[in-house]
């Protein structure tokens, strides 16, 4: 069975999700930051802060840390990564929104970019880091591509025949939050950030081969600027 919200009680930021919520401001992609969450669950590594700015190349604001590495079991398997953000002479520290990339492999979530520098969505507000040579971005169409994705509640029902045109009602089987669909190709330009899908039949998780209900261009965003399609980072 699909597991749409998955539980992560190894990290401190409950936020780790497969699929958004109803963004303040547009997703760009995640940040994979191996200096505070290492390669993987269970990873053995050795933790470095990451410095957040109020600018590119400005004033720290916070930095990103390790408060409690992995416990790792005798007979297997590991718990207890903690990750937070901790602004200077704060008393507490605060979670780091995070969500999930591939499997168990959190991110944090990008809202602009310039060039090695991103901006990323804190408890409160945003910041800015400066990402290292082993730090990777993940784009929308980078994770779109082959996955397992959806359109969310922030898609409007409609598709279009290209990019800015005049819409129209899907042909969709159902009209769910979680509608399967199969990515295409990605265009970006004067009109934005636009998908070209197949919306499906059904899940190719559920039984039977899925089949095309229709097809058709979305825009990446929707209401209140979140991503209209997204996809489970933990496969069926």
């Amino acid at each position: 069975m699909r597991q749409k919200l998955p539980v992560v009680a190894l990290l401190l930021s409950s936020a780790v999700l497969s699929q958004p919520v109803l963004a303040q401001e547009r997703v760009i992609g995640l940040l994979a930051l191996p200096e505070v969450f290492g390669q993987g669950a269970c990873d053995r590594f050795t933790p470095r802060p990451v410095e957040l700015r109020a600018t590119p190349q400005g004033p720290v604001v916070g930095t990103v840390i390790v408060v409690k590495p992995w416990t790792h079991h005798s007979n297997g398997g590991c718990e207890g990564l903690e990750v937070a953000v901790r602004a200077p002479l704060a008393a507490t520290v605060q979670p780091l929104p995070m969500m999930e990339y591939a499997y168990e492999e959190p991110g944090a979530v990008v809202l602009e970019r310039r060039e090695t520098w991103f901006r990323v969505r804190l408890t409160v507000g945003s910041a800015w880091l400066e990402a290292s040579a082993q730090d990777e971005f993940y784009g929308l169409e980078r994770l779109f591509q082959d996955g397992l994705t959806y359109l969310t509640e922030a898609w409007s029902g409609q598709v279009w025949a290209s990019p800015g045109s005049a819409g129209r009602p899907a042909k969709s089987p159902r009209f769910a939050p979680d509608q399967p669909v199969r990515v295409r190709r990605a265009s970006r330009d004067k009109e934005g950030l636009w998908f070209l899908v197949d919306i499906m039949s059904h899940s190719a998780c559920d039984d039977g081969e899925p089949t095309v209900a229709d097809q058709g261009w979305v825009p990446a965003y929707g209401k209140a600027d979140a991503p209209t399609i997204w996809f489970y980072s933990r496969g069926c």
